[in-house]
């Protein structure tokens, strides 16, 4: 489809997006940023940013980023606020999923991700407060992710291995 319409953004869209799931990492960037051209579906242009940013790792924050500008949205913030947790930017994953946490209301179209509505900014609010010594934090917002998903055993293992005694 695409050799057949190579300005299409759906068809680039969703080949880039093949490429992306066959791990082929390079051309699937090459597709996205011809996408971008594109495009004016901000949810699905946001979408494409965020695959962009696993594409395209050393340019991922400001793809991320360009993602909330196109489309604020809780799938978006909490992207950048992963991305912060796997460089070890504490500060910045929890002030991040913090705000990734405000935004409640979901995006009524298809590209709403419910993975974005679950535990994962709290557990991620969590764990950047253990990294910065904000005890009480970690705690409270361990809680609150392992109540939402009360099967996940990391979640309940982790406020097993802590309590304020330790701290003291």
């Amino acid at each position: 489809a695409v050799d057949e319409d190579p300005t299409s953004p759906r068809n680039l869209y969703y080949y880039g997006r093949e490429l992306y799931f066959n791990k082929e990492y390079l051309p699937a960037k090459r597709v996205f940023e011809e996408y971008m051209r594109y495009s004016n579906f901000p949810a699905e242009k946001a979408y494409a940013l965020r695959y962009l940013a696993q594409c395209d790792p050393n340019n991922a924050e400001k793809h991320i980023k360009e993602s909330i500008k196109i489309l604020y949205c809780r799938e978006s913030v909490l992207a950048l606020a992963n991305h912060y947790y796997k460089k070890g930017q504490w500060k910045l994953c929890k002030k991040t999923s913090l705000e990734a946490i405000e935004i409640k209301e979901k995006l009524n179209d298809f590209m709403t991700e419910e993975w974005a509505y679950g535990h994962m900014a709290y557990d991620l609010v969590a764990i950047s407060s253990w990294q910065l010594g904000h005890w009480e934090d970690a705690v409270r917002y361990g809680e609150l992710a392992a109540e939402m998903s009360p099967n996940e055993e990391r979640l309940q293992n982790n406020l097993k291995s802590c309590s304020y005694r330790d701290w003291e």
